[in-house]
């Protein structure tokens, strides 16, 4: 029997030449849009021609369409053989194309594809309660990825198989992964390994997801000049983000049903997790009371202070909510004058010039959002602080009035969690708007950013709140 090598080179010829076309496929009728699609068909077809025969569905898929025509048609074939492409690829990495040819892929010196994962988890082993419950249920759960093709080395499913060295996995499996997420904290900081999993993964130019754990006390980390832009584990937002990264890049498909209860079950665990540490966070600076004014306050200078961040605060939220229910009427008004055009003889014209009116309807959503997500932040911090500065010089006399105090704070967090929900349908609506017109998409993904930021804030008013509860209880 001849052992057939495949080496690394060859694969990732076929990959990059992929991503050359996914770059220009905006554009598909443009000429270097066609001549990158041909190029990346025929090379591949050249590579799995080697493997595969007619006897492979993916492989008959692959070859079998009729690429003679504009770049339309093209990406359309493309949209129609791709799957079969990331199929035929991960069977080469793998070496799954029958008994008759065996082979090894070039990764690493004296690796099997066997053991080639296509996910690395670059973690602090102090971190792997938290990471194991993100493997479990965002990805063998949530997503369902297999855990063969996950390289997480704080357990026995995705770990360092029995005979190998963990140097050798970790390098091994760097070198090979199509992923590599990056899982950034604290811990991970003072980690000496975690910082040399970081440099190799930049050195061999993989692709890099940051996610930024809960509690992390740092903005910069060596070549990550900034994490601003990592995935926050704690948001579910950015968890769907990381979902659809890794779903578009492994070419695998979710049930969102199943998808949405294991992300909700798992940022709920962050949430109490946060909600845990918050007092070690919150605890105030001890001062001599001689030393501060602010001190001799009593309970009805904290409750006019109170009353005055309530006020500022009600008045954000409200100048927020006018600004996005007159974004929605905008927008359904813009749909009501496309659905009055003809549909017979479209104006061009007089379809942009509703495209744009929409796109000034959202920009002015995002002024509004802009100028008032740190005012909400600001005002409701604050009142938080004051009802706790008022908490410390009055103290209910009856479990009755705990009870009253405790169902204030409690429809206050379901109040900031049921805007939440709205605002992530809200986002999820705007997300969807079709990329019809320049000015439209430029105004979306604004409008989408700005929703975003709001999104975070309200989660952190969420465990700013979180400090009440524990002072009632």
């Amino acid at each position: 029997m001849t052992e057939i090598k495949i080496t690394q080179s060859e694969i990732a010829r076929i990959k990059d030449l992929r991503s050359n076309y996914d770059a220009l496929i905006a554009e598909p009728n443009s000429y270097s849009a066609i001549e990158a699609y041909h190029l990346w068909y025929d090379e591949s077809s050249v590579v799995f021609s080697r493997y595969f025969d007619d006897g492979n569905k993916e492989y008959s898929s692959f070859t079998n369409v009729d690429n003679n025509g504009n770049g339309y048609v093209l990406r359309g074939n493309y949209q129609k053989i791709r799957k079969d492409f990331c199929v035929l690829v991960d069977k080469l990495e793998r070496g799954a194309f029958g008994v008759d040819k065996p082979t090894i892929v070039e990764c690493a010196p004296n690796i099997m594809v066997s053991s080639k994962k296509r996910i690395f988890i670059s973690h602090a082993s102090k971190d792997k309660e938290l990471i194991g419950k993100f493997v479990d249920s965002i990805f063998l759960l949530g997503m369902g990825v297999d855990s063969e093709i996950i390289a997480y080395t704080s357990r026995e499913d995705t770990g360092v198989p029995p005979g190998e060295s963990i140097p050798e996995f970790i390098q091994s499996n760097i070198a090979c992964a199509d992923i590599v997420l990056l899982m950034i904290s604290d811990n991970y900081k003072d980690s000496e390994v975690c910082l040399n999993e970081m440099g190799a993964a930049w050195a061999l130019n993989k692709y890099i997801i940051q996610i930024l754990l809960p509690n992390t006390s740092f903005d910069k980390l060596g070549w990550l000049c900034s994490l601003d832009k990592a995935i926050k584990i704690i948001n579910p937002e950015s968890i769907d983000i990381l979902c659809e990264v890794i779903t578009d890049r492994l070419d695998i498909g979710i049930k969102p049903t199943v998808w949405n209860r294991n992300k909700n079950a798992f940022t709920s665990y962050c949430a109490t997790l946060i909600s845990a540490i918050l007092p070690a966070i919150i605890e105030p600076e001890v001062v001599d009371a001689e030393e501060t004014d602010e001190d001799e306050f009593g309970f009805m200078d904290y409750k006019e202070q109170l009353e005055s961040e309530v006020e500022k605060t009600n008045k954000v939220c409200l100048i927020i909510t006018e600004a996005q229910q007159e974004c929605t009427l905008g927008i359904e008004a813009n749909a009501a004058k496309l659905n009055g055009l003809n549909p017979q003889c479209p104006n061009i014209a007089q379809v942009k010039g509703v495209m744009v009116a929409t796109a000034k309807v959202m920009d002015k959503l995002s002024d509004v959002q802009e100028n008032n997500t740190d005012l909400l932040k600001q005002h409701f911090f604050r009142m938080v602080d004051i009802a706790l500065k008022m908490r410390s010089v009055s103290t209910p006399n009856t479990e009755e009035e705990v009870i009253t105090e405790f169902d204030s704070v409690r429809q206050l967090l379901t109040a900031i969690h049921g805007a939440k929900l709205g605002l992530g349908s809200f986002k999820a609506a705007v997300d969807e708007l079709p990329k019809a017109e320049s000015t439209i998409i430029k105004a979306r993904k604004r409008l989408s950013s700005s929703l975003n930021d709001l999104l975070i804030v309200l989660d952190e008013c969420l465990a700013k709140g979180q400090e009440l509860i524990h002072v009632v209880l």
